[in-house]
């Protein structure tokens, strides 16, 4: 069986765009999308300056990062080498963009599911070469089977000096590149000062490194295909609605179990718990691009994908709260002492699983931090004693004295949640010029104002002072203020960490 890779030589690639034209011919791409496509580089000053073409298309790796995250298998690995993707399986969730460390996923706007180069399997099945090599006038596209030593492309990756895009991801590329300047093979390495989209000039990337007037010679993008990032609003309403969810219920199990038993705990906690855990599947489903396909992910679940892990806690999580509410309701004390293990562990299932859906998302160097799941586990704690806290001091009596614990646990999550952004966003090493483009977007960039006054101070510091101080155990609504400023600085980090973190260009 063959192991198909490509060779570029970079030195032949005139930059004209024949390889594009001809695969969106092959596959009817649609326009402002592409499977390949030609980005361009420009260094140094008038009239001493260089222009470098560089051809990108899928790296068909033998480590698929997109394959593992996908939750349906509609992405999968050929006994070819080549990833090939199942449109009638795919749902639409957009993970495997984010994983895809080299941008070479998209939706198609027809079908409404993923879409890639596959180094045209149609064609090589039918002994023809790819379109893209069939068209290049240069011939700088080689291929062919890397397992046969006499192949051209089995001989350049033995013996010239070659270099792959992203090595340290371990993904193993199965593309080439022959004189490959680092300014257009390290996309974090040139400027670029403008975009361009379907002939209309765009706003740069949020964390694209800018032009130096002290500079002007540096590498600059003249041309590449801007994409829309993967993830949005949905996913920060999602990661507020479930850290509600769990903490709502963690807590109400807990403080349970702690001989607080009455209607907060018993009653009003799970209600909380299940309303937001059943909003939270309704923004995941309304959010796909394919959502009548939804159950995909328990029918056909890849269970390498932490997307199937969360679906399953998720479900777990909303019958165990619904089984707790309806035992507290019925007052059946046997029943809920038989749930107490259940409602304490299923809740930490499905808050900390998002950090290692995050960390999934191998292209974008923000969310493989060693804090992130910490602090999702830190956030739900917050989240869900806020919301507890202000229906406790609401219900008065019938809340059993637990609106001071509650706010305790608020004040002491906030705390913890504070300390850990300002590690991971100005103690902790950077380990990579991606990360601290995504770093600096936080700390000085098109974030700072909202991390720095929203996420840290009114949404974090102010509320542990409010409750430090006492203030919030003196004042019910002081105590009220503290738990909806807590909420408004989650949902601040929320916007904040999801957008930072997809800033970077990947190509």
């Amino acid at each position: 069986m063959a192991h198909y890779g490509f060779a570029i030589d970079l030195r032949k690639c005139i930059g004209c765009h024949a390889c594009t034209i001809a695969c969106k011919a092959e596959h009817d791409i649609p326009i402002g999308v592409n499977r390949c496509w030609v980005k361009t580089v420009e260094k140094g000053t008038f009239p001493d300056t260089r222009r470098f073409f560089f051809t990108v298309l899928c790296n068909q790796c033998d480590e698929a990062p997109c394959a593992r995250i996908c939750p349906t298998g509609a992405l999968f690995r050929r006994r070819d080498g080549i990833v090939d993707l199942n449109g009638a399986a795919c749902i639409g969730c957009r993970a495997c963009m984010e994983a895809c460390p080299y941008d070479q996923l998209f939706i198609d706007p027809n079908t409404r599911t993923a879409e890639k180069c596959t180094f045209c399997a149609n064609r090589i099945e039918n002994d023809l070469l790819p379109s893209c090599v069939s068209v290049c006038p240069t011939q700088c596209r080689i291929f062919g089977d890397l397992d046969d030593p006499t192949s051209e492309v089995a001989q350049i990756a033995q013996r010239e000096a070659i270099a792959v895009r992203k090595p340290e991801k371990g993904t193993r590329p199965k593309v080439f590149y022959l004189a490959a300047d680092q300014s257009v093979i390290q996309p974090e390495l040139a400027a670029r000062p403008l975009a361009f989209k379907e002939g209309q000039v765009v706003l740069r990337p949020l964390g694209a490194p800018a032009e130096s007037p002290d500079r002007p010679g540096d590498p600059r993008v003249d041309y590449d295909v801007p994409h829309a990032k993967p993830w949005g609003a949905d996913m920060v309403v999602y990661l507020l609605t479930k850290a509600i969810a769990t903490g709502a219920l963690f807590l109400s199990a807990l403080f349970w179990w702690l001989g607080y038993r009455n209607p907060l705990t018993m009653v009003v906690g799970p209600t909380v718990a299940l309303g937001f855990v059943s909003l939270t599947a309704v923004v995941l489903i309304v959010d796909l691009e394919r959502p009548e396909r939804f159950y995909y992910i328990l029918t056909r679940g890849n269970r390498r994908s932490w997307m199937v892990w969360g679906a399953y806690f998720l479900t777990a999580h909303g019958l165990v709260s619904a089984a707790w509410l309806t035992a507290g309701v019925l007052g059946a004390a046997p029943v809920l002492s038989w749930l107490a293990g259940a409602a304490l562990v299923v809740p930490l299932l499905a808050t900390g699983y998002t950090g290692l859906l995050f960390a999934q998302g191998l292209a974008r160097d923000l969310w493989q931090g060693p804090f992130a799941t910490v602090d999702i586990l830190v956030r739900a704690a917050a989240a869900g004693s806020a919301v507890l806290a202000v229906c406790a001091t609401f219900m008065g009596p019938y809340a059993g004295g637990l609106v001071t614990p509650l706010l305790s646990v608020l004040g002491g999550a906030m705390l913890a949640h504070v300390v850990l952004l300002v590690i991971e966003t100005v103690v902790a090493p950077l380990p990579t010029l991606h990360h601290a483009l995504a770093v600096e977007t936080i700390r000085r960039g098109p974030f700072a104002r909202l991390f720095w006054s929203v996420a840290v101070g009114a949404g974090g510091l102010v509320p542990c002072a409010l409750v430090a101080t006492g203030a919030a155990f003196a004042v019910p609504l002081i105590g009220v203020l503290a738990a909806l400023l807590a909420l408004a600085g989650g949902l601040a980090w929320e916007h904040i960490w999801v957008e930072a973190g997809q800033s970077v260009p990947l190509s």
